[in-house]
């Protein structure tokens, strides 16, 4: 969680320059606005290879922030694919509402508590970040187009790659680590889970909620369709 503090003095630089959007860095709990060299300011950002380089002699940048004005309080697509080059965390506030929203492509998020950023912290993300943190083991990334693309019949991502990915099909969860592989609303499977360790918790994020533990039983085992172990889980 973004403290208090933080997030009302970038409410109070991303007031400064309406219309245009905000932007800076976050630097050992520091605020370090930057100006915003983009050629469309009123609905894009950019900060100068010399800021970034400024930020970083602050100390350890925490995470980079810019606002949205005119459109809604989530990240686009191109703010995704951005962050996850940038490999740092991206804070988007909106002054008009004053929500904000966070994520951290780094794998250093908690399991529980994200905020939804579909395409970095969604089922697929959070799964990802387990097996880095809790097994050392990278599972390939794969890029996501709109939210409730898997909506559409030739949408496969799960079913296409899995097996490529290092699993192999078992019959129930048993252990830390084993996949849940669901079909919720959709003709594909399209929600994975990971069982965080005994017993039946798992770990799972739903479109537009935050990230949860919950108990894989009556309602969540109708819901699979596999069930998936790592061969380099241990």
């Amino acid at each position: 969680m973004i403290p208090l503090d933080i997030v009302e003095g970038i409410a109070c630089e991303s007031l400064k320059v309406l219309p245009e959007e905000a932007c800076g860095f976050v630097v050992d709990n520091e605020i370090v606005p930057c100006k915003n060299v983009h050629s469309s300011p009123l609905t894009n950002f950019a900060i100068a290879a010399e800021d970034y380089a400024r930020a970083e002699s602050l100390g350890d940048i925490q995470f980079v922030y810019h606002s949205h004005v005119d459109a809604p309080c989530r990240f686009s697509l191109h703010d995704i694919k951005a962050c996850k080059q940038s490999n740092l965390p991206w804070l988007i506030y909106h002054p008009l509402s004053g929500d904000h929203t966070y994520a951290d492509p780094r794998g250093s998020a908690p399991y529980e508590g994200r905020c939804w950023v579909y395409g970095i912290h969604d089922c697929y993300g959070l799964v990802r970040d387990f097996f880095l943190n809790e097994f050392g083991i990278t599972l390939d990334d794969f890029e996501r187009g709109d939210e409730e693309e898997w909506k559409a019949s030739e949408w496969n991502m799960f079913e296409e790659h899995w097996q490529m990915q290092g699993f192999y099909e078992i019959e129930a969860p048993q252990q830390k680590g084993d996949v849940v592989l669901m079909q919720i609303e959709s003709p594909t499977p399209n929600h994975v889970g990971v069982i965080a360790g005994k017993g039946n918790k798992f770990y799972h994020h739903l479109l537009g909620r935050y990230s949860e533990a919950s108990t894989w039983g009556d309602f969540w085992s109708k819901m699979t369709v596999k069930t998936l172990r790592h061969k380099e889980a241990r």
